[in-house]
């Protein structure tokens, strides 16, 4: 018969059987309590799963769709159509469309350089062309008529009508009057296709202007923008070729779609316009008046009232019989009553006589402040004498402007520059300096010639070096129709009118 155990062995198997239930317990409570802990551990991670998966998939749709865009590369070509002109052979064929052919031939220039040996390999010569022209309309379309490109202003509708609707990616701007509304809008269109990953290259047809050197220079180290960009030169000055020949750019020219030399601007006489470009011109931005034999001769005094009136003209009714003979007539001027025709008796030319400086501050450089517009017998405008500046004076004026910048002719003479950014000097200068400024201003014809009648005009209506002792073959003047005025005696005043 088996012995039991002790009451002492019997409570110490109790105990550990109790120890070791409590141990297993525990041992089942950490192993749920771990399985709860991982199951909310894995549907965390689950869930952080589903979502990279689902964003995967989105980027990776983006991606495709964003590779399958690019795929389409174009390329830009950004005019300043102000200074860089179409041919003239486009202008003549308007009726066959001739902004159509001017559009067909740059799009043909812009493949055959994207075929050159100059083109990037990548680039595809089938890309898209998108071209925008940007231009002051009225402004370009009245310097087309005066330069005989246009039979009327109102033609250059019909030329870009024609332009863009020949294809659609083709573009005419209309910036409006001012001389940095062009240039802002293209610098800004530049930026926007800079950095843009479809385009492919930038073509900027804007090097007649050294306004645009400071935006391109920024450019000179980028790696992405400096070989997109390809210059397009034509009507260059030498100072701009010297300017842009500095920037590491390449370069290229569309000869058969922009004129190669500026163009030659002459007022027709029987025009009731004028080329607005004139009005914006700062002394010396042409090479005819370059020259510094500027000073008029004794021509510029009073002539005979028996001179030939030139055709087409027919003489102003005589004012007054109390006329003095021409070496007696006060000019500029005239008598408080009507002014009177001189008489017939030629006599011979004063001197200019010195003025005072005070007197040089009525419109157009008179010396005294008269109201309305001085014309002669046939009404023709005529310029009121001026006092002549000095050696002194005009080595001054030269010493400023190489120094310096240009002076501001809108400023100083009409104290009424539009332009918000205007790149020539505003700085004050006085009155002897501007009479200078003035003086020069003389050297530059009138856009509107013999009929302007704009009171604050500071352009000459007459040649400064005399119709007759003009010997200048390439005188501005006589290409602006304005050596056929003999008669320089006031008639008589006419009420002014606004300029444009």
């Amino acid at each position: 018969m088996a012995v039991l155990p002790n009451p002492h062995e019997l409570l110490q198997r109790l105990q550990d059987y109790r120890a070791f239930d409590e141990a297993r317990q525990s041992e089942f409570e950490f192993l749920a309590q771990t399985c709860l802990r991982l199951n909310t551990e894995r549907l965390t991670l689950q869930s952080d799963l589903d979502d990279e998966r689902n964003t995967r998939r989105t980027w990776k749709k983006r991606a495709e769709e964003a590779e399958a865009a690019v795929q389409r590369k174009f390329v830009v070509v950004l005019v300043d159509a102000d200074g860089y002109i179409f041919r003239k052979a486009y202008f003549q064929a308007l009726a066959a469309s001739g902004g159509s052919k001017a559009a067909n031939e740059l799009y043909t220039e812009v493949v055959n350089n994207l075929r050159s040996a100059e083109a990037v390999p990548a680039i595809n010569p089938d890309c898209d062309v998108l071209v925008n022209i940007y231009a002051n309309k009225s402004g370009l379309a009245r310097t087309l008529a005066a330069a005989d490109y246009l039979n009327h202003p109102s033609q250059i509708d019909q030329f870009f009508s024609s332009f863009t609707q020949s294809r659609s990616l083709f573009q005419f701007i209309d910036c409006g009057p001012g001389k940095e509304r062009v240039d802002a809008k293209l610098r800004d269109t530049f930026r926007f296709y800079a950095y843009n990953a479809q385009c492919q290259r930038v073509y900027l047809a804007c090097c007649h202007d050294n306004g645009y050197i400071a935006e391109l220079d920024k450019y000179r180290h980028d790696a992405i923008v400096m070989p997109k960009v390809m210059l397009v030169q034509a009507a260059q000055t030498a100072p701009a070729i010297r300017a842009y020949a500095g920037l590491p750019f390449q370069s290229t020219r569309f000869d058969s779609v922009f004129e190669t030399s500026p163009l030659d601007i002459t007022a027709r006489a029987e025009a009731s316009y004028g080329p607005p470009g004139l009005d914006a011109l700062t002394l010396d931005s042409s090479p005819e008046h370059t020259t510094n034999d500027w000073t008029p001769s004794a021509s510029r005094s009073s002539y005979s009232s028996v001179s030939a009136a030139p055709p087409g003209l027919t003489p102003l009714m005589p004012l007054s019989t109390n006329s003095k003979p021409a070496n007696q007539v006060k000019s500029p001027t005239p008598p408080a009553e009507t002014a009177t025709v001189a008489k017939t008796s030629v006599q011979p030319p004063p001197q200019p006589q010195p003025q005072p400086l005070a007197q040089t501050q009525a419109p157009n450089g008179g010396g005294e402040a008269k109201s309305g517009i001085p014309i002669n017998r046939f009404g023709q405008r005529i310029d009121l004498k001026m006092r002549m500046p000095t050696t002194s004076e005009m080595e001054r004026f030269e010493e400023r402007i190489s120094q310096r910048r240009k002076l501001c002719n809108e400023h100083h003479l009409r104290d009424n520059c539009e332009s918000y950014n205007c790149r020539y000097d505003h700085d004050p200068i006085d009155a002897a300096m501007r009479n200078t400024l003035r003086s020069k201003a003389r050297s530059i014809p009138c856009g509107q010639g013999s009929k302007c009648r704009r009171q604050d005009c500071f352009y000459g209506h007459v040649c400064p070096w005399g119709n007759t002792n003009c010997v200048n073959l390439k005188c501005a003047f006589l290409k602006a129709g304005l050596h056929d005025i003999r008669d320089l005696e006031i008639a008589k005043f006419v009420p002014a009118q606004p300029g444009p």
